[in-house]
């Protein structure tokens, strides 16, 4: 930027040295805004990287299809971007077993997901379930486990030392609603740690 502005500007003699003298003062103040402007997105970006709102949805059991954590302290909440659902959830019974996932994403800002499910397991009203596995270890694992997707590049798990819970407060098979409480901690493979808290569902799949 500023070779380009110095270089579209002839100085035909030394009497214009204070002509020269402002243009160059311009380009700098041209190229220190650009750099202050810059700073600004990228700490935003970091400050808070989510869309959603500062409100987290009440902990209800009214099939409300309503789903929100914390993401290291920040309001987390599904945003949808075109028509697919920002919202995956299912309780379903599968070969005599059950299976049930929910995960959410911010599709306006490069779809970071929060991801948890259990495998192999009734789930029962009022009971609470370890986070404790992943699909890296344990490939097809039994039990409970939490992920963070932030990119292809970033993506934590829960594992044996990074867990988390999953309380069930509402399970109701005859009318397909399924609602309850998270938290977990995930890890990533530069042993970056996420923390999920205060995590609420209430959703009718």
């Amino acid at each position: 930027m500023k070779a380009m502005i110095i270089s579209s500007v002839r100085f035909t003699s030394s009497g214009n040295k204070h002509q020269r003298k402002n243009i160059l003062n311009s380009s700098k103040k041209i190229v220190l805004l650009l750099l202050a402007t810059l700073t600004l997105s990228c700490c935003n970006k970091d400050d808070n990287p989510f869309s959603g709102n500062d409100q987290l949805p009440p902990e209800t059991q009214t099939g409300a299809n309503t789903v929100g954590c914390l993401v290291n302290g920040h309001v987390y909440l599904p945003s949808q971007r075109g028509l697919n659902s920002p919202v995956n959830c299912y309780y379903q019974l599968d070969n005599g077993e059950f299976y049930f996932t929910m995960g959410f994403s911010d599709m306006k800002n490069f779809d970071p997901t929060v991801f948890f499910q259990t495998k192999r397991v009734s789930l029962e009203i009022g009971q609470t379930y370890i986070l404790n596995k992943n699909s890296v270890d344990n490939g097809d694992f039994t039990g409970g486990g939490g992920m963070f997707w932030y990119d292809t590049n970033n993506i934590s798990y829960t594992n044996t030392i990074k867990t988390g819970e999953l309380k069930i407060t509402r399970l109701d098979l005859s009318n397909s609603i399924i609602s309850g409480t998270f938290w977990f901690d995930a890890v990533n493979a530069a042993g970056e740690t996420v923390e999920i808290r205060s995590g609420r569902f209430d959703w009718d799949y």
